[in-house]
């Protein structure tokens, strides 16, 4: 099967939808790839698995009216602009469910962190824990604020995956001329008790160290493959979803995998994932890791 050359978007016409078509026709032009836009006309039986009488809520109607153009046909008329092949798809169905069947043929999926109002907007909420853990490709949550020079932040753990994380963002960064941060959190444990024992100065120094060779190890060939990158490495001591989430407040993308080791372990499943979602300012990418 020959590489895929397309980015997926999810369109509704919402402002963040915007963002994201914004964002992928620009990572779109960096790699010159072709533009996949993917219009769910809304089906709110389908949500994501979740019933739609969750709470006493009645059921909805199957399908909203949709008068004049769709907009997955206004997002092809913009990336069209843009001197960019495009192409659409428009299908009912769980907005999640399609995205992640698109997401086989895609080099990622771009979607936007909210929709048009409330009930879309947890649906939405909804599809992008699905994707971010499902899809076959990277996912990218897209957001208009943030820091658009700011650097690309890689969250790494030290797991093999991490390395590939770097590589990812490494490009990233290459392609758009921003620096790279590499941020590793880690937990030195505390032990509760009659009297909680701290562990001394030694090992927490100790700890310190470690980390630190951890992080760079995970750099290990990168720097010498992308030399134009400025790279920045943080270590430090703490949980790692709130340090990604502040770290969005910097950067221009953050990059993460579903899944980590340690104390990376669940930062993009569960409460974590919602909580980094909802709450950053700047665009995320999620990097599954796939076996070979």
């Amino acid at each position: 099967m020959s590489q895929s050359t397309q980015i997926v978007v999810g369109y509704d016409g919402s402002p963040d939808a915007r963002a994201a078509l914004d964002w992928a026709i620009r990572e779109a032009g960096s790699r010159h790839y072709g533009i996949r836009v993917v219009y769910c006309e809304p089906d709110l039986r389908a949500w994501d698995g979740v019933s739609a009488t969750m709470a006493g809520a009645p059921v909805l109607a199957t399908a909203l009216p949709q008068d004049g153009p769709t907009p997955g046909s206004e997002a092809a008329a913009l990336v069209a602009a843009a001197g960019l092949p495009v192409e659409t798809v428009s299908s009912p169905g769980s907005p999640a469910a399609i995205l992640v069947e698109q997401s086989q043929s895609a080099v990622m999926v771009v979607i936007g962190s909210r929709g048009h109002g409330a009930v879309s907007s947890a649906i939405l909420g909804s599809t992008v824990a699905h994707v971010a853990s499902h899809a076959h490709c990277p996912v990218v949550v897209a957001q208009a604020r943030g820091v658009p020079d700011g650097p690309v932040v890689v969250g790494v753990d030290g797991s093999a995956h991490s390395e590939e994380l770097v590589g990812w963002a490494m490009d990233h960064a290459s392609r758009h001329g921003l620096a790279l941060e590499v941020l590793h959190a880690y937990a030195i444990p505390v032990y509760p008790g009659v009297v909680p024992y701290i562990p001394p100065d030694e090992i927490t120094q100790a700890t310190s160290e470690f980390e630190k060779r951890v992080a760079a190890e995970t750099l290990a060939g990168w720097r010498e493959r992308y030399p134009d990158v400025e790279v920045r490495v943080t270590v430090a001591h703490g949980r790692p979803g709130p340090m990604l989430v502040k770290a969005t407040e910097r950067a221009s993308l953050t990059v993460v995998g579903s899944r980590g080791r340690g104390a990376f372990l669940g930062v993009l499943l569960g409460s974590t994932s919602q909580s980094l979602l909802q709450h950053a300012t700047g665009s995320v990418a999620v990097l599954r890791r796939h076996k070979h």
